[in-house]
């Protein structure tokens, strides 16, 4: 007899995972560029996710044994969000797509999403039951 795997539960709220890197641009800005309109634009933009119902799981940054543009992969930190909606996600990805203050975020960056939900053999046992689930 085979055991009955039900099919994944993919109401909300979804657990996404967002992949970044930085691209040329990034490194050919200079760093005026850089501390003055680059990152406090990125912190503007990643602040005004919590708007969209956006909550921060994890940031995660693999850049400990590794230096210069990402190759390879191609992705260098990873954050983990719980969202309300798919819409949610693809307007957090709009924002850095939107010219502010002369910015736009995709010339120096580039994401992508994964659509996830919790790995329920290990967040059960590592952090207790996830609501929902058995």
């Amino acid at each position: 007899m085979t055991a009955s795997y039900p099919a994944p539960d993919a109401s909300p709220p979804h657990r996404v995972l967002i992949l970044g890197a930085a691209t040329r641009g990034w490194y050919e800005a200079d760093a005026a560029l850089r501390r003055d309109a680059v990152l406090p634009r990125l912190r503007a933009v990643c602040a005004g996710w919590a708007l969209l119902g956006a909550r921060l799981i994890v940031t995660l940054d693999d850049d400990i044994l590794m230096a210069g543009e990402p190759a390879g992969g191609g992705w260098t930190w990873y954050l983990v969000y719980e969202v309300p909606s798919l819409q949610a996600v693809a307007d957090m990805l709009h924002g850095f797509r939107r010219e502010d203050g002369g910015v736009r975020l995709d010339r120096y960056f580039r994401l992508e999403t994964r659509i996830c939900r919790p790995f329920l053999p290990i967040e059960p046992v590592a952090i207790g039951p996830v609501a929902g689930q058995p």
